[in-house]
């Protein structure tokens, strides 16, 4: 009996440390399988940040790629804007030359043109010298060429004949017993200026002697004459036999 009770304990006492042994097995495995996962984890993490750097390598080499040939498209267009630049450089030099011997002849022409209009009828003066002085300006700037002041100085010159040969009505302001006045101004030709005051008054502005004269119009006659030559200026009749005032200096 004694003998069976030590069998059965050390059976029991062996079975338990069996189980045990089972128990910490299983944990074994279990921690096993659980890095088994985390290092798979890991390897496919590694390769997939190993695919995103390719795709980085790729796109980085591509621009690279890209850059490369901006960078020899910038070189080929730096060349050609060397050669441009070497070119205009020598057309410059040929303008400043021409632009030393054009522009005093230009600003001799200005001052000539200056002159004649000071002295001429006195229509639209003030605006006839600032366009003068505009073309002056601008060439003394730089802001056009001597060819473009030539051509504008010759414009100028164009509508100055065309002022000699040809009559018009505007309005215009003058000095009227030493006030400013808009008036009605009727231009014949660069001989003579006819206005008309807000008040229906008239008067003449005319050459006499080596200036110009204003004067007062107050015959009946002359009225009337300078009434239908208004009237039909004023109506756009331009062609036909209109009487005037007698405007030509005394002998």
């Amino acid at each position: 009996m004694k003998r069976k009770i030590i069998f059965l304990w050390i059976f029991f006492v062996g079975g338990s440390a069996h189980g045990a042994d089972i128990e910490s097995l299983k944990n074994i495995s279990k921690e096993l399988v659980d890095i088994r996962h985390q290092i798979e984890n890991l390897h496919n993490k590694i390769n997939d940040e190993k695919e995103l750097y390719k795709d980085q390598f790729r796109s980085y080499s591509n621009q690279k790629s890209d850059l490369d040939v901006k960078i020899s498209r910038a070189d080929l267009n730096i060349k050609d804007l060397e050669r441009e630049l070497a070119r205009l450089t020598e057309i410059n030099k040929e303008q400043n030359r021409d632009y030393d011997e054009i522009v005093p002849v230009i600003k001799e022409s200005i001052a000539l043109l200056r002159a004649r209009v000071s002295t001429s009828l006195p229509f639209m003066k003030s605006q006839r010298l600032d366009a003068l002085a505009d073309i002056e300006h601008r060439l003394d700037t730089n802001m056009i060429s001597p060819n473009k002041a030539a051509n504008q100085l010759w414009a100028f010159v164009e509508d100055e004949l065309v002022l000699g040969r040809s009559s018009g009505i505007y309005n215009d302001t003058l000095d009227i017993d030493g006030k400013k006045e808009l008036v009605k101004a009727l231009r014949v030709g660069k001989i003579a200026l006819f206005y008309k005051t807000a008040n229906d008054q008239y008067g003449v502005i005319k050459r006499q002697d080596e200036s110009w004269v204003q004067e007062k119009i107050k015959a009946e006659e002359s009225i009337a004459k300078l009434d239908n030559l208004f009237d039909s200026f004023n109506k756009n009749i331009r062609n036909g036999f209109f009487e005037l005032p007698n405007f030509l200096p005394r002998n």
